[in-house]
This record gives structure tokens, C-alpha cells and sequence, in this order.
């Protein structure tokens, strides 16, 4: 759908419309907006929030260790509101380091202590080194944006999606977390899967379903994957999301590592004892006038712009 025909398809240009339907009626692309952190830290930060986590007290005082790291707040409900400061749980998912391509963050896990900055501190200090580590604690976390002070469509349809897995009997070990702000909440509601790092758009009971068992062909949920957030730039993830329509899921499990020139993306992985790499032109596609949420049609002042990959082929 063209962008004249979005405008056109709206009966009020005055009535208020939210961004994530607006998004849906153009068909936007969340290919390659799924962010490049070096690593979360999931904190378990009492509702409400304020618009930004980082405005938390607690993210006040843990600001300053994570940026150096390049690592990414995210607070997180508790999963028992009734617990005590002390013994809420803190989690780093941190790239491994040195090494070849990503396949996943490593997880270490502690309850928040008597020092919330020393537990951080300790749990970074533990990413940083090859070694084994008493914190080192394998699970999957599940991240659904409920950030309704900071976009409305994360906090209605984000929060809807919440409470539907909760109940589903669709998740088996996995720990479901309602969490702030992850970006693109134009596509909301959306999820990410750690330590995997995939990041996902448009969601509903179905497409968590699929990417957790890695269920069915991936080019049908392929126009819902926003990227791999280990994936260094949104142009090698838009690549990716290509590359994924072919080879399928287990791409997902395998380490892999990429480039952008500026023009051209690759992306490689081993494959037995081959070097198996994809290569495209990215570059900007389509720009979509986009109104803010729960604003006016007619507000639309500023635009958001696909990537657009072209001549993908292998070698």
C-alpha cells in the first residue's frame, strides 16, 4: 500500500488514530529496527514507570555502569510484587567475548543485594571474563513492551498480549516479563527473545508461539522480524530477515557475522568446514508519513523509512 493510499483510506484526517494501525494499513517493514545493544540488563523496577526507565532511581544509579558497556536498561514488573528490595532479580544478557559471529548473549543472574550497583557491578565484571562464572544462570527471557506511559499502543496492546501468554499454556520454561520502552512501538505489540536476540513486531498468541518452537517456515512470520539485535547495523538485519525467508530457523542457532560498506551488506556463517556468506544492496526504501500515537491523521509531521534489499544473492 502506497503512502497516498494510507491518507486516502483514513475517512477523518482529525480523528485520532494510533501508530501501530497506521503502521499495519502501510504494510511497514520492521526489518532492521531491531536495535544493536552490547547487552541488556533486565532490573525488576515496580510499575509505574516514568516515560524513560533510565529516569528510575535505580536507573539514576546504574546509567553510569551499563554505558561504558554499551548495555541497554530494561526494567521489568516483578514477577512477585510482594518481595523485598533486596531480593528482586537483576539480569545481564551480554555478548561473549572476543570470538567469531553471534548466536546469543550469555545470561547471568543475581537478586539485587544490599548494593544494587555492586550486584550490576559484579554481574558485568562476570560478562567481561571467558570463565566460568556463579552467576552464569541459562534461561529464556521473554520481553513484551507494556511501556504505556511512553507509547500507548505498547501499553494497551503490549499489556493485552501479556496477560493472554499468561494464561495460554503456551510457554514452558520461559520467563515472561512486561518491560519498558525496546523501541518501534509503531509495531507494537512487540517482543524480544533473549538470549537470542531476535526482535519481533505486530505480535499476537501465534507468532510467539512459532518463534519460540521455531515452528512452520519462517517466511511466514518473516514480514514480523524486526532483526537479530546482535547484528551490528539495521542494514545487516534487513539482510538478514532476506536471507532467513531461504535458509530458514536454524540460521537463528548458528553463529554469524556481517558488514555494510556503506552500499553493500554481507552476511556470513560456517557451515561444516564452508564459509557460507549472502550478500545485497540496502539502502532506504519507502518513507511513510507517520502520525504520533493517539494523534490526528492529519498531524503527520514526521516519516518513517524502510530498508529496502535488493540483488540478494550467495557468494
Amino acid at each position: 500500500m502506497n503512502t497516498s493510499a494510507v491518507l486516502s483510506g483514513q475517512r477523518d484526517p482529525d480523528a485520532k488514530v494510533r501508530c501501530s494501525d497506521w503502521a499495519r494499513a502501510a504494510a511497514l517493514s520492521p526489518a532492521g529496527s531491531g536495535g544493536s545493544p552490547a547487552g541488556y540488563l533486565l532490573a525488576e523496577i515496580p510499575l509505574p514507570w516514568p516515560r524513560d526507565a533510565g529516569d528510575t532511581s535505580e536507573g539514576t544509579v546504574l546509567g553510569p555502569l551499563l554505558r561504558p558497556h554499551g548495555y541497554r536498561l530494561q526494567a521489568v514488573a516483578p514477577a512477585n510484587p510482594a518481595v523485598r528490595r533486596q531480593e528482586r532479580r537483576v539480569i545481564l544478557h551480554a555478548k561473549p567475548p572476543g570470538g567469531t559471529g553471534f548466536a546469543g548473549y550469555r545470561r547471568f543472574e543475581a537478586a539485587a543485594g544490599e548494593s544494587l550497583p555492586d550486584t550490576v557491578a559484579a554481574l558485568i565484571a562476570a560478562a567481561a571474563d571467558e570463565s566460568p562464572s556463579e552467576f552464569a544462570s541459562p534461561a529464556v527471557d521473554i520481553l513484551l513492551c507494556t511501556h504505556g506511559t511512553r507509547d500507548s499502543c505498547c501499553g494497551r496492546r503490549g499489556a493485552a498480549l501479556t496477560a493472554q501468554l499468561a494464561v495460554s499454556g503456551l510457554l514452558g520454561g520461559e520467563n515472561l516479563w512486561r518491560t519498558s520502552h525496546m523501541g518501534g512501538h509503531r509495531f507494537a505489540p512487540t517482543f524480544l527473545v533473549l538470549p537470542q536476540g531476535t526482535s519481533w513486531g505486530f505480535a499476537d498468541l501465534d507468532l510467539v508461539t512459532r518463534v519460540l518452537r521455531q515452528d512452520g517456515e519462517f517466511a511466514d512470520v518473516a514480514d514480523r522480524y524486526r532483526g537479530c539485535t546482535g547484528l551490528g547495523s539495521p542494514q545487516l538485519q534487513a539482510l538478514e530477515a532476506e536471507v532467513l525467508r531461504t535458509v530458514g530457523w536454524r540460521l537463528l542457532n548458528t553463529p554469524r557475522w556481517g558488514e555494510f560498506d556503506g552500499t553493500n551488506a554481507r552476511l556470513s556463517w560456517r557451515d561444516g568446514e564452508e564459509t557460507v556468506s549472502y550478500t545485497a544492496e540496502v539502502g532506504q526504501g519507502r518513507s511513510i508519513p507517520m502520525p504520533g500515537c493517539m494523534e490526528p491523521a492529519s498531524s503527520a509531521g514526521k516519516s518513517e523509512t524502510e530498508w529496502a534489499v535488493a540483488a540478494v544473492r550467495r557468494g
